[in-house]
């Protein structure tokens, strides 16, 4: 017996190695950007490296995450605690610990369904870059003309328009600080329990039955374009458990029951945010009942339904079957509800974080239950390992190419940063700041602790949603960040001409920076509704209004109030290149440098009389 109990912790001991050792390769890869930014610009400060981080790590600093991002909220908290409240060690050191947990979860999912340390090292993997590798929509990995998300987008527009959603990306999903990062923890770490719950062999233990009622429970908290389906599936599996094992699907219904609890308890934490959870499916639902179709749709259709079949018909009728079959066909069933309900909710979400790892996920547990797979494994071990290779070769290279395409960025950040570092905190604290790339101008307040004031940043539409047009209306009312926006082009040196030129290209393309100021993002950013329900002729109609108050603005002496405090503009044009504005006088103040990139600050005052300046 204790010859018996060697070999079994010895066998624990090497799946613990294997686990650790794949966990810590993909947690250096995601510290890897970080270690060469500090060291090209020679200071401690953290890279970032895809879309929004900046916005909700603000919205966290700030403490107005909604709920269902206080996952995140609760761990940045942590590591924030642990790193002496340095918010770039905490974010340098978040990218290293997130995905090291995510991929510590995806093994053990993977360890649930198949064994031999091979395969679990390739389930691992493919789990935790499954949204890039076979998406199509990384435009730093599907580089080829022939075979991308666009090509395929092109296909299915022969069969109807807007049927594939816009889901582009350059990074790697498992990489974006701090979500989808922990929600995909969650999620392999719930579907891997929910796979124990389902073994024959399963027996009961106190504290597996206590670690799946704590992560069902604490969905509702996590990031709703991972953690619902997931929690869909949880729901279908309990059904199929009360006929199978009563005690298992007792357990999942008890954190079923703590998800509901949460889930009030969330209500509370959205009154003190920013933006609730309610308001934003209130804003981005729109009506559609136009089906959705991508890969993963057509991955889940030919994986679900012959396994489906196959379950019913040939016997197969077990618990691990049946979750199987959940997790192949929840891509379906989640991004083409509308067919029945008449609603949608993001598809391109669901499609570029949750459905691929459930597909893998699905299709591997699924493979288990098959009368071959005994053998399978054994025949296809030195493939796994090549395989296995062949993801890590690309997870590097796609990762070298990321840090490539955020570079130039976070060198812009850095050097605005360190110019605003030469002036006095006085000076800062008392003026506005006008950023001539007004995009830079979120990821700056990250860097600064938001010491600064910008004039237009991104990070206040993001918390406070502009309100939809009325079904009924011809045109857009006033937006609330409309001042900002017109005082942002007046320092700046934007014509009423330049203005309307500006929007009416951005309404050709349906996106645009300073659509975003005027426009909800349901009407206005086709991602928002899939391309299916932008309001290009109310935008249309609602440019010419905005220009006249514009030219208002400007005729009327109204601008003459920007100058009531003091402000700064951010540039990167020196003295030599700076854009004259008549009406306005720029002094040079500071200078920053991070790399090839160079940032200048200057003062700003009114050459007006009419505004208290000199002629």
């Amino acid at each position: 017996m204790s010859n018996k109990s060697a070999v079994f912790r010895g066998l624990l001991r090497s799946d613990v190695l294997a686990a650790i050792s794949v966990a810590g390769f993909v947690g250096i890869l995601g510290l890897w950007p970080h270690l060469k930014f500090v060291h090209e610009i020679g200071d401690f400060r953290y890279f970032h490296g895809a879309y929004d981080e900046d916005t909700y790590v603000l919205s966290w600093f700030l403490g107005t995450l909604r709920a269902t991002r206080a996952l995140s909220g609760f761990a940045l908290s942590a590591v924030y605690g642990l790193a002496a409240r340095s918010l770039d060690a905490t974010l340098i050191v978040s990218d290293f610990l997130f995905p090291f947990v995510a991929t510590c979860a995806a093994y053990f999912a993977a360890s649930q369904i198949v064994s031999g340390r091979s395969a679990r090292i390739l389930i691992a993997l493919l789990l935790v870059f499954a949204n890039d590798l076979l998406s199509l929509g990384n435009v730093l990995l599907w580089t080829s003309d022939r075979f991308n998300i666009l090509v395929f987008s092109r296909l299915a527009s022969l069969i109807h328009p807007n049927l594939v959603p816009s889901y582009e990306t350059s990074f790697l999903a498992i990489f974006r600080t701090p979500e989808p990062q922990l929600s995909l923890a969650l999620m392999f770490l719930t579907l891997g329990l929910l796979a124990r719950l389902a073994r024959p062999d399963q027996r009961r233990e106190p504290g597996m039955f206590a670690a799946t009622v704590a992560g069902i429970s604490l969905l509702p908290i996590g990031y709703t374009f991972v953690t619902l389906p997931v929690a869909t599936v949880a729901g279908g599996f309990m059904l199929v458990l009360a006929w199978f094992r009563r005690t298992s699907a007792v357990v999942i219904a008890v954190g079923l029951l703590g998800a509901v609890l949460v889930s009030l308890a969330a209500v509370y934490w959205d009154r003190n945010g920013g933006q609730t959870s309610a308001g934003l499916a209130e804003d981005l639902t729109y009506r559609t009942r136009l089906p959705i179709l991508s890969p993963a749709i057509i991955g889940s259709l030919i994986l679900g339904v012959p396994f489906g079949i196959w379950t019913l018909c040939c016997g197969r009728r077990q618990p691990l079957a049946f979750l199987a079959l959940g997790c192949l066909i929840a891509p379906l069933l989640v991004s083409n509800q509308q067919l029945l309900t008449g609603m949608m909710f993001s598809a391109r979400d669901w499609e570029r974080t949750v459905h691929y790892p459930l597909l893998v996920f699905g299709g591997v547990a699924a493979l288990s239950v098959m009368p071959f797979r005994d053998t399978w494994p054994r025949l296809l071990t030195p493939l796994l390992w090549v395989v296995s290779a062949v993801i890590v070769v690309v997870a590097v290279q796609t990762e070298k190419a990321a840090f490539a395409v955020w570079r130039s960025y976070n060198m812009e950040s850095v050097a605005i940063a360190r110019a605003l570092e030469k002036i006095g905190p006085d000076t800062i604290n008392r003026a506005t700041l006008v950023f001539e790339n007004a995009g830079v101008a979120v990821i700056t307040q990250v860097r600064t602790r938001d010491r600064i004031t910008p004039v237009l940043t991104f990070y206040r539409v993001a918390m406070k949603f502009i309100p939809n047009m009325p079904p009924e209306a011809t045109s857009a009312a006033p937006s609330s960040y409309e001042p900002g926006l017109f005082e942002h082009w007046f320092r700046t040196g934007v014509s009423a001409e330049q203005a309307e030129q500006m929007l009416r290209s951005e309404i050709r393309q349906r996106a645009g920076a300073h659509l975003n100021y005027l426009f909800s993002f349901r009407d206005a950013w086709y991602p928002a509704t899939d391309n299916r329900a932008v309001r290009q002729g109310e935008l249309e109609r609602s440019v010419g209004p905005v220009v006249d108050r514009y030219r208002n603005f400007l005729a009327a002496g109204t601008h003459c109030t920007a100058f009531e405090r003091p402000a700064l503009l951010v540039s990167a044009r020196s003295p030599a290149d700076l854009k004259p504005v008549p009406s306005i006088h720029n002094e040079h103040l500071a200078t920053g440098a991070a790399g090839e990139v160079t940032a200048y600050v200057y003062r700003q005052s009114s050459r007006e009389a009419i505004c208290g300046g000199r002629d």
